[in-house]
């Protein structure tokens, strides 16, 4: 078997998910059978806790990798967003299992009920894009805070002069 046809197989109990053109190995595990349902609605809360956890990690990988000047072998994307698809994977296990077992849950969005890897991608372009503002709304501040100072340098020196 070559490498090729190698990659194209993911090792079992694993989903092989592609993410802007890079390979994350997700690891599947069910939750054990003799766990409660109050168990399942936690570690589904949990679970969409460190989805939002991974999307401040993103936000802040991306601001790193944008601003700080961060050399790229140093940007980390791979932990949060491998972070980020275990949560999701875990969320669509457990969200049918409460419902089997008798509970309430539902998708929480339409991110959520996405496939996994549409929604972690739109999660990775949507901490760019937002970093990307943050830069343009705080450039147009400075300019015009650097504006606000001139026209107070130059009233000063009209009055004094």
């Amino acid at each position: 078997m070559d490498e090729t046809e190698d990659s194209l197989f993911a090792p079992a109990g694993s989903i092989k998910i592609n993410i802007l053109g890079e390979d994350y190995l997700v690891r599947v595990m069910k939750p054990a059978s003799s766990a409660s349902l109050h168990e399942l609605q936690i570690s589904l809360n949990r679970n969409r806790d460190m989805l939002k956890e991974s999307y401040a990690a993103m936000h802040e990988t991306c601001r790193d990798d944008f601003f700080k000047r961060v050399e790229k072998k140093h940007v980390d994307y791979f932990s949060p967003t491998q972070n980020a698809l275990v949560a999701r994977a875990n969320m669509d296990l457990l969200i049918p299992l409460i419902n089997v077992k008798g509970g309430v849950a539902a998708y929480a969005s339409k991110l959520e009920g996405m496939p996994i890897e549409k929604h972690i991608e739109k999660l990775r372009n949507k901490a760019a894009v937002n970093v990307k503002e943050e830069s343009a709304k705080s450039r147009i501040g400075g300019f015009f805070l650097m504006i606000l100072v001139l026209a107070l340098a130059t009233a000063i020196l009209m009055v004094f002069f």
